[in-house]
């Protein structure tokens, strides 16, 4: 096995990359007023977590088209990546230099590379914990539906009365007194 598939699982879907790209670039787009980095860090992961869901919710829908991304876009996986990030980064300098700007027209310290730090590691840490959720819920779902399946067909099992020569015997002597009138043992 090469060194190249056993880091498979570092790079992401196509389709997951362009999603968590849109929204840190719209969450990068410029404001009126100037924001702190865990104000940028809560947008950021928010946004990025909904468009993985997003994301998820398409590839769930198209793949039951016939169409997959991966098949036709997958190998792909590496370009599509660093364009993105190069996309990031280009939305990055440019919220840095508006940011920048506004701080100075209000007369407060422009900022720093920390500030950008903060917002990265807050925004992976907001948007990890809110995929981590989510994806708990849906496990959590998938069980609860599991469990509700197997109590249907367990109370579908006991409402089939066993048929046998015994019970419909019994059954058809007591039709038998209810209708004559007398009391029924």
């Amino acid at each position: 096995m090469t060194w190249m598939a056993r880091v498979t699982w570092l790079r992401p879907r196509v389709g997951t990359t362009l999603a968590v790209t849109s929204a840190t670039v719209v969450s990068l787009l410029p404001a009126v007023l100037s924001r702190t980095s865990g104000a940028q860090a809560v947008l950021t992961g928010a946004l990025a977590a909904m468009a993985i869901g997003i994301a998820g919710l398409l590839r769930a829908l198209v793949r039951r088209r016939g169409f997959d991304l991966e098949d036709r876009w997958g190998q792909h996986r590496v370009p599509v990546l660093l364009v993105c990030g190069f996309a990031m980064a280009a939305a990055t300098v440019n919220a840095s230099h508006w940011q920048s700007g506004l701080r100075a027209a209000m007369g407060t310290a422009p900022l720093n590379p920390e500030y950008w730090l903060r917002a990265a590691l807050g925004a992976a840490i907001a948007g990890g914990l809110l995929v981590w959720a989510c994806r708990g819920v849906r496990g959590l779902m998938r069980v609860l539906s599991r469990l509700s399946g197997r109590a249907r067909r367990r109370a579908r099992a006991a409402r089939v009365p066993a048929i046998s020569g015994e019970s419909a015997g019994a059954e058809s002597s007591l039709g038998a007194a209810a209708t004559s009138g007398a009391p029924a043992l």
